[in-house]
């Protein structure tokens, strides 16, 4: 009978030294922190030989790595020109798939989670930006739109003659989070047409947060800035995305571009949640019966009265993710710090406290 028992425990060790994940599986936070580079070089070379990659590009569902990269001197230039490039070459050919978006006042300040549900977007890039008359941000693109294929290693291309198309990183924020606590993101929803209007610049939706997270420190400065631009996305005269703004007072909007001005949707409680419906004159009610991301997310929201830590603000995002989904993140407003899943392995969280 020892002999079996043995033999049992022997056993029962070798599964939980195979199976670690399945049976033991804990969070690992990783601490990541932004290179800062001190020489007598360029801004450009400066920026280039920031690069610190956390993640390789032959892990498992990848289609490229994580890196992180500080941008140094002021770029609005190069970004006038991206938004040059994007109204001239469309991107109409590429495809938006569907991402979930939540903020909620919590008793202790402010959490904001979102999904990135857009599959094989190449390396995830987070930047570190502070232009000279604005404030610093963290912002997340894709490798895709500066150019360059699924499972290219960044940090050697940062050394190439390509590398300078990294510079153009902070232009394609899609979502991120400045010093004073404001996050923008967008989703994406129906397309709906947009024409030019006089004395009002077209914008590419990436460079939109880019002025939003430089320049301003709440929703209502953040309201009163995008009103000077007309939205695009695929092409100079659609837009298929809309944004969900927040600050660290607990405020937040909802801005959908609608018949060629900017609707505003402001929470009747604690919390917004943003998918890919259009969430002007919709009510709650049919949002839930139409998405079952939105559907899924209020219900846990209301589960805890929206008073929810980071911990279940990315179990939240883990719920509603989908086959697609690149990049989860759980922005912490009031507290300036970043809590960051990519490819779906929930396993590995890094965190970012980077003002």
């Amino acid at each position: 009978m020892k002999r079996f028992n043995l033999l049992s425990v022997a056993l029962i060790g070798l599964i939980l030294i195979s199976y670690p994940l399945h049976i033991t599986a804990q969070v690992q936070i990783t601490e990541a922190t932004f290179r800062d580079v001190k020489d007598n070089a360029s801004d450009n070379e400066k920026t280039l030989s920031s690069v610190v990659k956390l993640r390789d590009i032959s892990q498992k569902y990848a289609t490229g790595g994580l890196y992180l990269m500080t941008h140094y001197g002021d770029n609005d230039d190069l970004f006038k020109k991206e938004n040059q490039r994007a109204i001239d070459y469309p991107m109409i050919e590429q495809t938006w798939r569907f991402c979930s978006i939540f903020s909620t006042t919590t008793d202790d300040g402010v959490v904001m989670g979102r999904n990135w549900d857009n599959q094989n977007v190449g390396s995830v890039i987070v930047s570190y930006y502070k232009p000279s008359n604005g404030y610093a941000s963290v912002s997340i693109a894709r490798a895709i739109d500066m150019g360059f294929p699924l499972n290219v290693r960044l940090d050697e291309m940062a050394q190439s003659p390509f590398g300078d198309k990294l510079l153009a990183a902070p232009f394609y924020a899609y979502d991120g989070m400045n010093e004073h606590g404001l996050c923008a993101s967008v989703t994406g929803i129906s397309t709906v047409k947009v024409s030019p209007l006089e004395g009002k610049e077209s914008m590419f939706i990436g460079y939109i947060i880019r002025k939003i997270l430089d320049n301003t420190k709440t929703v209502d400065e953040a309201v009163n800035l995008v009103v000077s631009y007309v939205p695009f996305d695929l092409a100079v005269d659609q837009i298929n995305c809309h944004f969900l703004i927040a600050d660290s007072h607990g405020n937040s909007v909802i801005l959908e571009y609608i018949n060629d001005e900017w609707k505003k949707i402001y929470p009747d409680g604690r919390w917004q949640i943003m998918t890919n419906k259009v969430i002007f004159n919709a009510s709650d009610k049919e949002l839930r019966e139409k998405c079952w991301r939105y559907n899924d997310i209020s219900a846990s929201l209301e589960d805890k009265n929206g008073n929810i830590n980071r911990d279940q603000g990315m179990q939240i995002l883990k719920d509603v993710s989908q086959q697609g989904t690149t990049w989860s993140v759980v922005y912490l407003p009031s507290d300036r710090e970043i809590y960051l899943s990519v490819y779906q392995d929930w396993d590995q969280v890094y965190h970012l406290k980077p003002f």
